[in-house]
């Protein structure tokens, strides 16, 4: 089982002993520093589950400890020290995000149990956040962060499905790097790859609200047009066409297809867009072709 980190801030030496000495006799591996920017240096460098802070800390107290924690750690958990007289003040802290608190002087017991859920809980937002980012990483392309093949054909399946049942229309628009061979023969892979991470940030930009880009493969990428017919996936066709040749040293052919003019399946939409993609290279390049 990994070491299960735990924090402590604290400049009184004796209390630093006492939370020391109890939290290792519970199974944690503990540090202990005697200030809160030097904590947070900390767990910037290590994976912390929970932190103990002295509510009433020189330079930084709880309050601004947890909320500097939140920015550089969300899932550790702050728990504050303080006197019973100060109660009021931890539960300042913990609306500014601290897990919960300690009274002072303190009880090994209590300690154990307040550490030990601030623990569970960090656990729980690990898991979370891992198969959130394990998630991610399946539906995203790893050059580009655009989603990637997979993820386009089970959003155009979902978007067929649901489009046969209702009057909307949407839109594809293929969309591929002119003389990409040729730019990479010249500048390098390392050069092409940044070439596709520069456009796919265009056309993440040049898109609307709701509408989906996807690196279709290679120096293809394609975008999913929600609830446009052929007038407005033209008009965003032109743009990403236009800021493509502004913001990069290169430019794109684009060919358009909507749903359900230019076919009532994936098949047929794909295929109608690759043509008209085929027409804007043959034309001369960087241009947009209608299906």
């Amino acid at each position: 089982m990994d070491e299960i980190n735990v924090l402590i801030i604290e400049d009184d030496q004796q209390a630093g002993r006492f939370l020391e000495e109890t939290l290792k006799q519970a199974g944690y591996k503990v540090w202990v520093v005697d200030q809160p920017k030097r904590g947070l240096e900390l767990v910037q460098q290590t994976r912390v589950a929970a932190v103990v802070t002295e509510l009433r800390s020189a330079g930084m107290n709880g309050v601004e400890l947890a909320k500097a924690m939140l920015k550089v750690s969300p899932e550790t958990n702050v728990v504050v020290a303080t006197a019973s007289t100060f109660i009021s003040s931890a539960v300042e802290a913990m609306e500014a995000g601290a897990y919960g608190y300690v009274t002072k002087p303190f009880n090994a017991a209590e300690v154990r149990i307040v550490v030990q859920r601030a623990v569970e809980r960090f656990n729980l937002l690990s898991s979370h956040t891992e198969k959130r980012q394990f998630a991610e990483l399946s539906v995203k392309d790893g050059l580009t962060g655009v989603y990637n093949h997979r993820y386009f054909k089970m959003c155009l399946a979902n978007k067929l499905a649901t489009a046969k049942s209702t009057p909307e229309r949407f839109s594809l628009l293929l969309i591929d790097l002119d003389d990409f061979k040729k730019y990479n023969d010249t500048n390098g892979h390392l050069g092409g790859d940044e070439l596709l991470r520069k456009l796919s940030q265009v056309l993440q930009g040049a898109v609307r609200q709701g509408d989906l880009v996807f690196r279709y493969g290679g120096e293809e990428f394609v975008a999913l047009l929600d609830r446009a017919g052929k007038g407005d996936a033209s008009l965003v066709a032109d743009r990403i066409r236009t800021l493509t040749e502004l913001y990069t040293p290169s430019t794109v052919s684009i060919g358009v297809s909507t749903f359900p003019g230019d076919g009532a399946d994936a098949e047929a939409l794909i295929a109608k867009a690759d043509a008209a993609l085929y027409q804007a290279k043959d034309g001369g390049k960087n241009r947009v072709c209608l299906a």
